[in-house]
């Protein structure tokens, strides 16, 4: 694995190939499942924070205030500036932005491994990452338009600990990672872990060096000022007392499940996850390991994903989730798991240098991979079934209500269950408030009395109904760029010919695994879902409702 540097003209193929794999991925699922009604806390949402911008009295106390443990502005900024920009409030157009900043996300993770690992293996960091980024398993933050509060924290920790643990102090890119770090205080609460983490790096390499430079005091307690700054951002709010850990018991337990992912439900695979980064500790701290950087890097990654895990452990052991680990916390979960397989792979190279032929190190690592694609294949399968399926379900349900009340006004339609979730209420109060209802979303309204769509949602639209073009292209661009690098006999390529084919092969058998037996047409989607509901209220003896979803299920049987 000792080749020399790549041009960044080189890898930037890869890095496309990765963005538009990644955005792909995830539009199929906003195309698929995605709502154009609110979701959830958006209903709040629209309440605190559209409402006094749209009557002039929006101040930055309120835009700061706290939303559970979070103070989610930067997501209440973008979410402000979409409606300025379209002129309505679309969460279809939210999701949409959302998924460029996933596969943005995944590009800057792509390039710091690149960078920290000597500027090499490009092709290698490419396609293993591929699959962590277009598999479904994300999916409840893909349909949730006010979701890029996870982005946010991915991308923000992501360059606060790159430009705290690895520039110089007072450099530039120095005070991007403290710029970052200050952002991600109002991404969520967790963004307080990313300068603790840098911090530790100091205290890493210290350790390994048994001495701290002046450089390296300067920017610990820098880190330290900035988690000091941090912690007095978070809230810890009374009313979710339920849903905290209540014994040493349930945060263990809960700990385990995301420790243990991709198979939350084998606790014991925490082990397996975390032997690559142990070993790696390990050989880092002897005199003869070379690949410093990307070993401090991997050490950094895997730290701030586990302190997440306690974070999220504590606070929602009993959240009552669908899954062993909710949908929406495997965006940062996962990184873990990213870290292990890279320790791997850096592992195997460091000992086939010293005791196997070039090339056979790359085993190991591979069957280790093929594992977590395994398990990410299974797990994306449950989220597609038990949570971005019935959230469809609840909200095609949604959407009738919204529609219904719309035309009629009658308040007994909005409220009678099955209805708008979680409080239909909330939803009354938009529809009833003058100042809202210029800005709700089109769906809202019932056929024929809609409003005209934003200046921008017709574009949204056209990018999440054309994913398959996305995703193909990155897919098809991946395997170009394979066949292209051995054909010229790229020395990274040709010497690590049977770990390109299985990491490439693995990535593209997760993908077909999970989508090869469903429908990948929104019509055909929604049409099965609304005869699912119809046949519901039937079999609950409520024919009215049952019609009125059975006329939908027809309508779009005829648009096929």
């Amino acid at each position: 694995m000792n080749q020399p540097e790549e041009s960044l003209k080189c890898f930037g193929w890869w890095l496309l190939a990765l963005f538009l794999t990644a955005l792909g991925g995830q539009f199929w699922v906003v195309s698929l499942y995605g709502s154009p009604v609110p979701v959830w806390d958006q209903w709040d949402e629209a309440y605190q924070v559209f409402k006094p911008w749209l009557e002039g009295h929006l101040t930055w106390g309120a835009l700061v205030a706290p939303d559970n443990n979070h103070r989610i502005l930067l997501t209440r900024l973008l979410d402000l500036g979409l409606i300025q920009l379209n002129g309505r409030w679309d969460p279809m157009l939210q999701m949409t932005v959302n998924a460029f900043i996933h596969a943005a996300y995944a590009s800057v993770l792509a390039f710091c491994l690149w960078n920290a690992w000597g500027r090499k293996n490009g092709w290698l960091i490419c396609v293993l990452l591929m699959p962590f980024f277009a598999l479904p398993y994300g999916g409840e933050n893909a349909i949730w338009g006010m979701n890029s509060q996870w982005y946010f924290l991915d991308l923000f920790g992501l360059m606060a600990m790159t430009g705290l643990g690895f520039s110089k102090p007072g450099s530039w890119r120095w005070w991007v990672g403290v710029a970052a770090a200050i952002l991600g205080f109002f991404s969520m609460a967790t963004g307080v872990l990313a300068p603790l983490v840098a911090g530790g790096l100091v205290l890493l390499r210290a350790m390994k060096n048994r001495r701290m430079e002046n450089n390296s005091l300067i920017g610990l307690l820098v880190c330290v000022l900035l988690v000091a700054l941090g912690a007095t951002t978070v809230v810890l709010p009374k009313d979710n007392g339920s849903m905290q850990a209540h014994s040493f018991g349930e945060f263990t337990s809960t700990l385990s499940h995301f420790l243990a992912w991709p198979f939350p439900d084998i606790t014991i695979m925490a082990c397996l996850m975390a032997l690559p980064l142990v070993l790696l500790f390990i050989v880092y701290l002897r005199p003869n390991f070379q690949e410093l950087k990307m070993a401090e890097f991997l050490l950094a990654l895997a730290f701030w994903s586990a302190l997440q895990s306690v974070a999220i452990s504590f606070g929602r052991a009993n959240a009552g989730l669908y899954l062993p680990v909710a949908s929406r916390y495997m965006d940062v979960c996962n990184v873990f798991v990213i870290a292990a397989i890279f320790a791997a792979v850096l592992l195997g190279a460091f000992w086939a240098r010293a005791r196997f032929p070039a090339g056979n190190g790359m085993i190991l690592p591979m069957v280790f991979a093929g594992v977590i694609f395994f398990g990410m294949c299974q797990v994306s399968e449950r989220v597609v079934e038990d949570v971005l399926v019935v959230t469809r379900q609840w909200n095609l349900i949604a959407e009738e209500r919204s529609q219904t009340f719309m035309a009629t006004g009658n308040e007994r339609d909005l409220f009678n269950p099955p209805t708008i979730q979680p409080d239909p209420r909330k939803a009354l109060r938009l529809f009833t408030d003058p100042a809202l209802q210029p800005i709700l979303p089109m769906a809202c309204f019932p056929t024929g009395k809609a409003p005209g769509p934003g200046r921008f949602s017709g574009a949204a639209r056209w990018l999440v109904g054309h994913c398959l073009l996305f995703l193909s292209s990155g897919l098809i661009l991946f395997v170009g760029l394979c066949a292209y690098g051995l054909a010229r006999g790229t020395t990274a390529l040709k010497d690590n010919f049977p770990a390109v084919v299985v990491a490439l092969l693995a990535g593209l058998t997760a993908l077909g695994f999970v989508w090869s037996h469903r429908s990948l047409d929104r019509t055909a989607v929604e049409r099965d879902l609304q005869q699912q509901i119809a046949d519901y209220f039937k079999a609950m003896n409520r024919p009215d409702r049952a019609a009125i979803h059975q006329h939908k299920a027809d309508e779009l049987k005829d648009l096929q």
